[in-house]
């Protein structure tokens, strides 16, 4: 793991996450589709259904950013505390890119499903390249406040009670 971030470098662990919940999303409506339609592997579908509901439970939590602060999603710390009971399984990128990837075969054998399959693809391809640049799922939310840095947190927004000092008038002002 890289011990900080250069300017310009990508952090790819984040898109990938971004595109597993789209893709998430995809693969729940074409399931249903695949079901509504009468497709003739309507049995896809379900199944469809099931790893777009697993996808998007394992990928709602954003996990820490490397540089700056992350945007937590609405409801993310009940998701990040069953994650981060799984220990190195979830952490693992390489794990998360083999699990997208068995998950997204069977997706591509019907029509209402092929696209989800297709985007389920392309997350594990983005995670495949965020373990190799050696990124890691690390959680965010869970840390509790000590009393230093919460009045640090207090102490660095209050309004100022004394005006800055001003430098004295010149001759030339006056």
């Amino acid at each position: 793991m890289t011990s900080g971030v250069k300017m310009g470098q990508i952090e790819w662990a984040m898109w990938a996450n971004e595109q597993a919940i789209v893709s998430s999303s995809i693969i729940i409506l074409g399931g249903i589709l695949g079901v509504a339609g009468f497709f003739k592997g309507w049995e896809i579908g379900i199944y469809a259904i099931v790893a777009g509901v697993l996808v998007f439970v394992l990928e709602y939590p954003r996990g820490k950013r490397l540089k700056g602060r992350t945007q937590e999603r609405m409801f993310q710390k009940y998701f990040t505390k069953l994650l981060s009971c799984c220990g190195p399984v979830s952490r693992n990128y390489f794990v998360r890119f083999i699990m997208h990837l068995i998950l997204c075969i069977p997706m591509c054998f019907i029509l209402a499903t092929i696209m989800g399959g297709i985007s389920l693809f392309t997350t594990a391809m983005i995670y495949l390249v965020a373990a190799f640049k050696g990124e890691e799922w690390k959680p965010v939310g869970l840390e509790e406040k000590t009393e230093s840095t919460a009045k640090l947190d207090a102490k660095s927004f209050r309004q100022p009670k004394m005006p800055p000092p001003r430098a004295p008038p010149s001759a030339n002002q006056i």
